[in-house]
């Protein structure tokens, strides 16, 4: 009877046990606390990144619930990540979920962070409850950041590679023997047209220096010259301006004498007048031209006896001859 009594004893023990080991089991696999109630929140993510069942999860550096599992969405893209939370703990719906590390290599964990200040006083969208799904921040990927690296690398081993090729084709062009020696050569004769050119520079100098009395007094005649420019100019503007009357009325009269000019070649192109006349009138031009030749003729005559008035004395014109013939007068 004894032993049946201590039997029934060692069992009770092994069950309590089992039972206790059931709970430990559920409260590391399922996320469920004991004697505390959770809600459940279904966090979509990218990718676990890691992330184990049994995950804390941690907000400002206090764990506030687990990781229940993990399941991969339909479209293969996403993964829904359940996990449970104090019912004490009441997180906002604009909260940040994240997956992060406890140090370089630490267990992953999912962080709850609060939404900036200016959007948790601005925005108050109320809290999560159970069955709610969230979006999550996608993780630090630390093998896309190796081989972003290792690409980074690559690029820089090949610019490194390039500017030695670059470095070598300067060495073999640019600093060759050749172009050391003419860029010597360059430099000298460089040298070379600089003392010429200083040469240059002082010969000039002491020509200035040697002839700077006759530059100045060259300088104080064109200075005289320009004086007695401005003077003579000022006593013609001076004249201009004393004669300026007689100037002007000098001026008037010929103005008007142009004017009766051009009036009278007016009236000689009209026909006006005596003038006129024998320009336009060809009967009174023909009587005009008569006119001169008997005067022609008259002063001819008028000659002629002058002439033998000079030569014969006036008793000698006063007594005819007998037989003389008279000359004709020529004819016009």
């Amino acid at each position: 009877m004894n032993d049946s009594r201590y039997a029934g004893r060692v069992g009770v023990f092994v069950a309590v046990g089992l039972v206790l080991i059931a709970l430990l089991i559920l409260n590391f696999s399922k996320g469920v606390t004991l004697f505390q109630g959770t809600y459940t929140v279904h966090l979509v993510m990218p990718t676990v990144a890691g992330l184990k069942p049994s995950a804390d999860v941690m907000m400002a550096g206090v764990p506030i619930g687990k990781v229940s599992g993990t399941e991969l969405e339909a479209d293969g893209r996403s993964v829904n990540i359940t996990i449970g939370i104090a019912s004490k703990f009441k997180v906002r719906k604009d909260a940040i979920f994240s997956i992060d590390s406890a140090g370089f290599l630490g267990d992953q964990y999912v962080e709850v962070s609060p939404p900036p200040l200016a959007q948790a006083a601005t925005n108050n969208p109320g809290f999560l409850h159970n069955g709610d799904t969230v979006q999550g921040k996608e993780p630090f990927n630390m093998l896309a950041a190796f081989q972003s690296t290792s690409d980074l690398l690559d690029e820089a081993r090949k610019a490194m590679k390039d500017i030695d090729q670059a470095v070598t084709n300067v060495n073999r062009t640019v600093l060759s023997d050749q172009t050391l020696k003419s860029f010597g050569e360059a430099i000298s004769n460089l040298s070379s047209v600089t003392s010429i050119g200083i040469q240059t520079v002082q010969e000039a100098d002491d020509l200035i220096h040697s002839n700077t009395p006759a530059i100045t007094s060259a300088v104080t005649n064109l200075q005289a010259v320009s004086e007695k420019i401005n003077a003579i100019a000022d006593k013609l503007d001076g004249v201009i301006t004393t004669n300026s009357g007689d100037i002007h009325e000098s001026v008037k009269n010929l103005r008007d004498t142009t004017a009766s000019f051009k009036q009278i070649a007016s009236d000689l192109q009209a026909g006006n007048g005596l003038a006129g006349s024998l320009l336009k009138d060809q009967e009174m031009k023909a009587e005009a031209a008569a006119l001169i030749s008997n005067a022609n003729s008259v002063a001819y005559e008028f000659s002629a006896f002058g002439s033998n008035l000079n030569q014969r004395g006036i008793w000698s014109m006063l007594w005819k001859p007998k037989h003389t013939e008279r000359k004709d007068a020529p004819a016009h």
